[in-house]
């Protein structure tokens, strides 16, 4: 007997789609989700590199060394990918966001209280564990639940919310830093805001049955490839497509790891202001969200896998100019490029996930996916390698844009799974 999409969640009251009570708690569970996400983008991934520039100042830290800890956040992100999953299954979708944000504050403590490398990497790991708590998972766990007839529209303004995080980070750091004169201030500020989310979690993020009841399906166009069963987890593990979506979010991750982790240097080595990249990065964070808004809004009209093609072209693109930005039009090409890239990457690969394999088991689809791509967090030591070997990172994003635009073709020739054969018998 296949599975289907009819597995209802924990909750003491099933209301209708239609009711404004229902509508107001699922809208608002989106918004609290989305701005979990929000916070940890702006104070990690998207302000570490920033804050790095401060703390390398004060302990003489080489780029290796810095950029060990930057991938520490990456791969304890990606390494607990599957913890996630395992939490919801195990002790509810509330529990598994206060744990999450228990984690970081304990994550943001150790970065302020740093005297060393012996503070600063266990920090990170902490820091990339509450991630991957209160990130995507979870974050499309609930929308799954509330918004299963707006979900493509949903998950787009949930990962906007992300990235627009991306847009707060830099000038969030460099703010509290001149106005205190202190990096470690910034920290101390974010494990109190921490708290209050931790708060906000225990008080409002439950899950609710709002998944496969009559007439809460997506509605999409014939373009727009959905299989009609939920995949078991074992069986897309079975699915080379699977693997080439991971490849090309894994890759983009790594283009996006090096950006953030080298990108505030890199521009200033070419002779770019701080005021001038920081707005580079800013920028960068705002067309990333505008990318996952709008890619969420276009997603049941136009297929994830093109918009995951145009995102890897663009990421080619971004890490190109990125290499030669020192002239404005090369720093805008590559703050739209990249923006673009990872945005949309970050949308479609979700997006193509759900669609080709259903929703059931997705935690575990959307955990395994963020499990294996913790390979991309090897690139800011990477590029922190070629920047001290070469005197400079242009080499090391140009390598990158390569290995995009080879995935970038792959992608193009990929055809939808169709359905399991053993979810077709009765």
């Amino acid at each position: 007997m296949h599975r289907t999409d009819n597995k209802l969640s924990d909750g003491p009251l099933h209301k209708p789609h239609g009711s404004s009570a229902y509508r107001l708690r699922a809208w608002g569970s989106l918004v609290i989700v989305g701005g979990f996400f929000f916070f940890i983008t702006a104070t990690t991934f998207a302000s570490l590199g920033v804050t790095l520039s401060y703390m390398i100042g004060e302990f003489a830290w080489s780029r290796s060394q810095a950029g060990l800890g930057f991938s520490l956040l990456g791969l304890a992100t990606g390494l607990s990918g599957l913890l996630p999953a395992w939490t919801i299954r195990r002790y509810g979708i509330t529990a598994t966001y206060i744990l999450g944000a228990a984690t970081m504050v304990c994550g943001f403590s150790l970065m302020y209280l740093a005297a060393g490398l012996l503070q600063y990497y266990p920090g990170a790991v902490l820091l990339g564990v509450g991630f991957a708590l209160c990130g995507m998972a979870p974050g499309v766990y609930v929308i799954n639940h509330w918004l299963p007839d707006r979900r493509s529209l949903a998950v787009g303004l949930y990962m906007a919310l992300g990235g627009l995080g991306a847009v707060a980070g830099p000038p969030l750091v460099t703010g509290i830093i001149l106005y205190t004169g202190s990096w470690r201030m910034y920290w101390s500020s974010m494990a109190a805001a921490m708290l209050a989310l931790l708060l906000l979690a225990a008080l409002f993020i439950r899950a609710r049955a709002a998944t496969a009841q009559a007439g809460s399906e997506e509605p999409t166009s014939g373009k727009v490839y959905r299989t009609r069963v939920s995949w078991r987890f074992r069986d897309v593990m079975r699915q080379p497509r699977y693997y080439l979506i991971v490849i090309a979010l894994t890759l983009t991750l790594y283009c996006t790891l090096s950006m953030n982790a080298w990108a505030f240097t890199h521009l200033g080595a070419l002779g770019a202001s701080t005021g001038l990249a920081t707005l580079a990065l800013s920028a960068n964070g705002a067309v990333n969200a505008v990318a996952r808004a709008l890619g969420g809004l276009i997603a049941t009209r136009v297929d994830p896998k093109w918009l995951l093609v145009v995102a890897l072209l663009a990421e080619a693109t971004g890490m190109l100019a990125l290499s030669v930005a020192d002239r404005p039009v090369a720093i805008i090409i590559f703050a739209l490029g990249e923006g673009l890239g990872f945005g949309l990457c970050f949308l479609a690969t979700t997006l193509l996930l759900l669609n080709y394999f259903g929703e059931q088991d997705n935690p575990e689809i959307l955990g395994a996916m963020n499990f294996m791509s913790a390979t991309a967090m090897v690139g800011p030591i990477i590029a922190g390698y070629i920047g001290d070997r070469l005197g400079g990172f242009a080499v090391a994003f140009q390598l990158n844009a390569a290995l995009v635009l080879v995935v970038a073709l792959a992608v193009s020739l990929m055809r939808p799974p169709g359905e399991p054969v053993a979810r077709q018998t009765g």
